[in-house]
């Protein structure tokens, strides 16, 4: 009999160890992220409509999410993140390139979290925190002030309305104003016209010539625009005439993106490029879903790690844009907030001629193109 009982615990044993254990994933780079996110934005948004997203405050966001998460629910944020988590940073900005990032926690005056979870916030995301009562309305003007306040007023708001479930609200706030390397001369600006998708319009086209990181490849063209200082760069990606871009883009991937970064080098171009405004708002829950970010909105989702009170639920992550390009440089904006509620080849020997005069997509980032800031389609000026 004692040996039964021995065997059988043995055999308890052998089945527990065999259970899968929950590894977070080795880290990936960040281009999948902001690809993937760019693509399910993209899909998810009309096709006739101009897309601008900021992958980077989104995934500080989610990030802070992430920290209060536990169990199946962390999970799908270290796989849709790649195992990176977004923390406070040092963007590299000076005197004539400004980057930023600002995160704020905003807590109703009845609810109250872990404080393990708010010191993490305060240490590792610098997050500034405040309390107010979420059924006045002072505390949409407060959230939506401090979004005004750290993009330079360019985005005055981001919350609409504060549902009376929602106790929890997470922001980030990312601002870019750079000037071009080599700006473009006015005088060289004309108006021309744009092909879009929906209508053909007539619009500032700057014009420019000179040295560029640039490369031709199967009707593609693709060029580095270098900031003051080089650190950071727009990259515009020139589909072949008549391509359809909505479908290019749905068949993007990280793999894809860094293959056409490297096939960049130095040449001569004589670049057109359309002087544009836009600014878009859009809520993320349908493109995170599709991305594998999934139980943080259903019931079952498990944020635990934020307070005892609960059960808490992902009700609604919305994010605003701005960007302006001019030939001055470039400056942008965007705002990613998520709301917590309670519930039960080589080229030919010839200067390329560029001509943005139709659907493009663009990505600002970094000089080693790794870290992506913002990314767009540009369908209709």
């Amino acid at each position: 009999m004692k040996s039964r009982f021995i065997a059988l615990a043995v055999l308890i044993a052998a089945i527990i160890s065999c259970s899968p254990v929950y590894e977070k994933p080795v880290e990936a780079s960040q281009v999948g992220f902001a690809v993937s996110l760019f693509k399910n934005v993209n899909a998810a948004e009309p096709k006739s409509d101009n897309v601008v997203v900021s992958p980077y405050s989104a995934a500080v966001t989610l990030s802070m999410l992430a920290e209060g998460a536990e169990g199946q629910t962390r999970e799908e944020f270290d796989k849709v993140l790649g195992g990176v988590l977004y923390k406070a940073e040092d963007l590299g900005g000076n005197d004539t390139v400004i980057v930023k990032s600002a995160n704020s926690l905003w807590l109703d005056d009845n609810f109250s979290p872990r404080n393990r979870y708010v010191n993490l916030l305060s240490k590792d995301f610098d997050a500034f925190l405040d309390v107010e009562n979420f059924a006045s309305p002072v505390a949409k003007e407060a959230i939506n002030n401090w979004c005004s306040e750290h993009t330079d007023g360019k985005i005055t708001g981001i919350i609409d309305r504060l549902d009376p479930s929602t106790v929890m609200v997470l922001v980030n706030a990312l601002y870019f104003n750079a000037p071009w390397e080599v700006e473009f001369d006015p005088d060289a600006t004309s108006d021309q016209t744009f092909n879009g998708t929906a209508v053909e319009s007539k619009v500032k086209m700057m014009r420019s010539e000179g040295y560029y990181m640039y490369a031709e490849n199967n009707g593609f063209q693709i060029i580095q625009l270098p900031y003051k200082g080089l650190k950071y760069a727009m990259y515009v990606v020139l589909p072949p005439q008549g391509a359809d871009i909505n479908k290019l883009i749905s068949k993007m991937d990280a793999s894809a993106y860094q293959s056409a970064m490297d096939m960049i080098s130095q040449q001569k171009v004589r670049l057109f490029m359309p002087r544009f405004k836009v600014e878009t708002s859009m809520i993320l829950n349908k493109p995170l879903q599709n991305m594998g970010i999934k139980t943080a909105f259903m019931s079952a989702a498990d944020f635990s790690g934020i307070a005892e009170m609960g059960p808490l639920v992902l009700d609604l992550v919305k994010q605003k844009c701005y960007i302006d390009v001019s030939e001055k440089g470039t400056e942008a904006a965007a705002v990613t907030s998520a709301q917590i509620r309670l519930t039960s080849a080589r080229p030919v020997a010839k200067v390329p001629v560029m001509r943005v005069d139709r659907p493009f997509v663009f990505v600002i980032a970094d000089g080693e193109a790794k870290k992506i800031l913002f990314a767009g389609k540009i369908v209709n000026l």
